[in-house]
């Protein structure tokens, strides 16, 4: 009886760490993938209609959005693998779709205001298979902040 536990026991663990090899060879495929593409794409170019945009002044508490629009220049298709945001108040959404030579791709670009009254410039570093990989696009302007409410026992001093 000792003997079919011990089986049961270590026959569980031997399928568990199947399991988890399997599960880790998947996520490195799907990781991997991105990496893949650029090697299979050659380098072309990226030309941005703009590449900061001024919002000028927001209310606190506003998402300021703006729509970057870039273009193919180059001869090969373009894959814009990641944008990064250089801090957490401002989140990038690309196209995903590889571009092809003379077609448009679109970054739009959000701003979270709140907690951040004065001036801000924020940039998005672009990754794509283009030479040099990276391009800034940057989005600035000033975040009007909300009126702060003073409570609190106060003395009046003025008679």
């Amino acid at each position: 009886m000792r003997n079919i536990a011990t089986c049961t026991f270590l026959m569980a663990i031997v399928a568990g760490t199947v399991c988890c090899d399997a599960k880790k060879d998947e996520e490195a495929a799907v990781t991997q993938e991105p990496a893949k593409v650029l090697q299979e794409l050659k380098t072309t170019s990226i030309a941005f209609v703009e590449s900061e945009h001024a919002f000028g002044e927001i209310k606190e508490g506003d998402f300021a959005k703006h729509e970057f629009v870039f273009k193919n220049t180059g001869t090969e298709p373009l894959y814009v693998r990641d944008a990064k945001a250089s801090c957490g108040c401002t989140t990038p959404q690309w196209t995903k779709d590889t571009i092809a030579p003379g077609g448009e791709g679109k970054i739009l670009v959000q701003f979270n205001s709140q907690g951040r009254p004065g001036d801000f410039n924020k940039s998005v570093t672009v990754l794509a298979n283009t030479d040099p990989e990276a391009t800034v696009i940057t989005i600035k302007g000033h975040v009007i902040g909300k009126p702060q409410e003073i409570t609190g026992p106060y003395i009046n001093e003025a008679k």
